[in-house]
């Protein structure tokens, strides 16, 4: 069993056989995402593997990211829900996790950080502020609707009364969900990313692509990006525009979803990733997700603590205060230039 640094071209067959099959394993291990986060942010990837009998018994993929502030640093998988090690196998675990550290002492990494679905026995330090909130689907739209509260029912109803819409489609649509999501990202004081990363995606990734849109009128005021994998459907990217918030076209938008996977044979659909406590963690819940806590493991050469690069921090406060009250078109037009640092 020997993890080795695998250029994609040479066993990329047998990464994408292992991703479909493995039970650790999710669209995010996808070897497509090192074509898109190359192409788009010009991060370096390293793709580890173990190989065993001419298979691939473990994966870990792991962007190396560089700044002036934070230095250079190896994550598992930035700007995306979840990463880390995929295996069911103890010792492609430890090897993997093994040749991490080598590489990232080999490019004087301060630290490596691994975002993992569940614990996968590394003796790390950890941290397990993040939790996923899935809705299971397969029982169907009825008995998922007769299970929301009668205010959260009201509300979709008022948001169908007050002429909401809702739409699905591909990358074709990815310009009206950009625009939705540009401003909410603004909104909520955080760099957005730029709008070639979703186009990237799209391309890669094809017709696992979905596009979820709720218009008033000709304008889109809430969407969703998705992404199809296996029988669930994940949903990285969901947001609307706050300023229709009172006919309640982000509550319209959850449920049109969950309501058209469990209709098309969908298991799961996968909420994303949500700050223990937050405010968006309280949203999903009403939903009936099973609530997942994630762990994140985190190696440092030396032990040191690892910095925390999210809007949760309250040294980060002041800034997101200040970005906030930018005008859209200067923060989408230096968003896309800082988020790249920021996994």
């Amino acid at each position: 069993m020997t993890p080795q640094l695998v250029t994609l071209d040479h066993i990329e067959g047998l990464w994408r056989d292992f991703v479909a099959t493995a039970p650790g394993a999710c669209i995010y291990h996808d070897a497509r995402w090192r074509d898109v986060i190359e192409e788009v942010f010009r991060h370096r990837c390293h793709y580890l593997a173990v190989l065993e009998d001419d298979r691939v018994a473990g994966v870990l993929p792991l962007v190396e990211m560089r700044s002036l502030l934070f230095g250079r640093f190896l994550v598992s998988l930035p700007f995306v829900t979840y990463g880390g090690i995929a295996t069911e196998d103890g010792r492609a675990r430890h090897a993997l996790a093994e040749a991490a550290i080598c590489l990232g002492r080999g490019l004087g990494a301060r630290w490596i950080e691994l975002r993992q679905r569940s614990p996968v026995g590394l003796e790390w330090p950890s941290r397990q502020h993040k939790i996923a909130l899935v809705v299971p689907v397969a029982v169907g739209p009825a008995e998922l609707w007769t299970k929301l509260s009668s205010r959260l029912r009201g509300k979709i109803r008022k948001a169908q009364r007050c002429g909401a819409a809702f739409e699905v489609d591909g990358a074709a649509r990815i310009s009206d969900f950009y625009r939705v999501f540009a401003r909410n990202m603004r909104d909520l004081g955080t760099p957005v990313y730029p709008r070639r990363f979703f186009e990237s995606i799209g391309r890669h990734f094809g017709q696992e692509t979905r596009v979820f849109l709720v218009r008033r009128g000709a304008n889109a005021v809430a969407a969703a990006f998705g992404l199809e994998d296996g029988e669930r459907l994940q949903l990285p990217w969901i947001c609307s525009d706050y300023r229709h918030a009172g006919d309640y076209v982000n509550e319209f938008l959850y449920w049109s979803i969950l309501e058209w996977a469990a209709g098309r044979g969908y298991r799961h659909v996968d909420l994303g990733r949500s700050t223990v406590g937050s405010g968006n963690h309280r949203f999903k819940k009403q939903w009936n997700p099973v609530e997942i806590p994630l762990v994140w493991y985190h190696w440092t050469p030396e032990g040191d603590v690892l910095p925390q690069l999210s809007p949760e921090n309250p040294r980060f406060r002041l800034a997101v205060r200040l970005w906030q009250k930018l005008p859209l078109p200067l923060a989408n037009l230096f968003g896309p230039h800082l988020v790249r640092f920021l996994p």
